[in-house]
C-alpha cells in the first residue's frame, strides 16, 4: 500500500516527500499548519495534512530555494512561449474536455462494440464509464489553471498553484486511481508510521510503515533548513540549470520557424475535433474518430521530422 502511495503522489505532485526543518514561523497566519522541526514529525504532519486533502502543504514543506526555483522556471516558460501556439494548445485541450463529455455514450459504444462480452471486459466497461467524467475534470482544472495561458505562467504563483489547482488534481487523480484498484484511501495515508532510525544534523533516515506492509526506508538531506528527499537534493539543482539553460537558448528565431508548422497542427486537431462533436449518431461518431486516425498519424510524423532551421540572420 506504500508503494500505491508514493506511485500516485509522486503522480500528483513531485513534492510529496518535501519536508520542514529548522524554519521560523514568524509571520505565519495563525490558522496556518506549524510543520514540527524533527523531520519524523514533519514527515507525518505532511501526510496528515494531505490526507486531509490540502495539497497546498507540499509548497508550505518546500525550500524557500525551490520554491523560488519552479517560479523562476514558470516565469522563464511564459516569456519564451509563443503566446499563440501555447494559449491555442490549451484552448484545444479546453475543446477534448467538452467532446469527451458530449459525446461519453458514442466513446461507451465504441468499446461496447469491441467487447467480448467476457466479466472483464463488462467491468472495464462500467470502469471507462466512470472515469471519463473524472478525466473531463482533470482537463477542466488544467484548463482554468495559471499554466492554461502565457499571461498565467508570466504571473505564476507557485503557493497559488498548490492551494488550489493541485490540491484538485490530486482529489482526481485519487478518484481516477482508485478506478484501477491502485486507490489511496484519506485514512491509508494517515495510518502511515514514520519513525527516525537515525539523523544529525544535515541528514535523516526515516522508516515509513503502511498498514499490511513492510517498513521501508528513505534519506533525507536539509535544504536551507528542511528535509527533502536525498535523491531529489542530489539532481534538483542540476536538473533546474538544466531546464533553464534550455528555456533561455529558446530564440525569437527558432520560435517563428516553428510557429507555422504548430499552428498548422492545431488547426488540423481543431477541425477533427469539431468534426467528433458534431456526430449525432453513433455511425456518424465511429466514422469521425476513423477518418481523424489518417491526419494524426500524419502529424506524429512530422514532429519525428526535425524543425525547421531558423534564417540566417543578414550580416552588411
Amino acid at each position: 500500500m506504500l508503494t500505491k502511495f508514493c506511485s500516485f503522489t509522486l503522480a500528483s505532485s513531485l513534492f510529496i516527500f518535501t519536508a520542514c526543518g529548522n524554519q521560523s514561523n514568524e509571520g505565519k497566519d495563525a490558522s496556518e499548519v506549524i510543520i514540527p522541526d524533527a523531520p519524523d514529525a514533519a514527515i507525518k504532519t505532511i501526510l496528515t495534512e494531505f490526507g486531509k486533502g490540502d495539497a497546498g502543504i507540499l509548497w508550505d514543506a518546500m525550500p524557500e530555494s525551490y520554491q523560488l526555483d519552479i517560479d523562476t522556471l514558470a516565469k522563464l516558460a511564459g516569456e519564451k512561449a509563443d503566446p499563440e501556439v501555447y494559449n491555442k494548445s490549451f484552448q484545444l485541450v479546453d475543446k477534448l474536455a467538452g467532446v469527451l463529455s458530449k459525446q461519453q455514450n458514442f466513446i461507451l459504444g465504441s468499446v461496447a462494440a469491441k467487447s467480448d462480452g467476457s466479466p472483464e471486459s463488462v467491468e472495464s466497461l462500467e470502469q471507462l464509464k466512470t472515469a471519463i467524467p473524472e478525466v473531463v475534470k482533470v482537463l477542466q482544472t488544467l484548463t482554468q489553471s495559471s499554466l492554461a495561458t502565457v499571461e498565467g505562467l508570466q504571473g505564476f504563483s507557485g503557493e497559488t498553484f498548490f492551494d488550489t489547482t493541485i490540491t484538485s488534481l490530486t482529489e482526481q487523480f485519487k478518484s481516477l486511481s482508485e478506478l484501477s484498484g491502485e486507490g489511496i484511501s484519506l485514512e491509508d495515508i494517515n495510518a502511515i508510521e514514520v519513525k527516525t532510525i537515525d539523523s544529525d544534523e544535515l541528514s535523516a533516515t526515516l522508516s515509513m510503515v503502511a498498514p499490511g506492509e513492510e517498513p521501508q526506508l528513505q534519506s533525507f538531506t536539509k535544504v536551507d533548513g528542511r528535509w527533502v528527499p536525498t535523491d531529489m537534493a542530489s539532481v534538483w539543482d542540476l536538473q533546474v540549470e538544466q531546464a533553464k539553460s534550455q528555456l533561455s537558448a529558446v530564440t525569437d528565431e527558432e520560435r517563428l520557424a516553428r510557429r507555422p508548422q504548430l499552428l498548422g497542427a492545431l488547426t488540423m486537431i481543431d477541425g477533427l475535433l469539431t468534426q467528433i462533436n458534431a456526430a449525432e449518431t453513433q455511425a456518424q461518431f465511429d466514422q469521425a474518430v476513423q477518418g481523424a486516425m489518417m491526419p494524426l498519424f500524419g502529424l506524429m510524423m512530422m514532429f519525428q521530422q526535425p524543425a525547421p532551421a531558423a534564417p540566417a540572420p543578414v550580416t552588411p
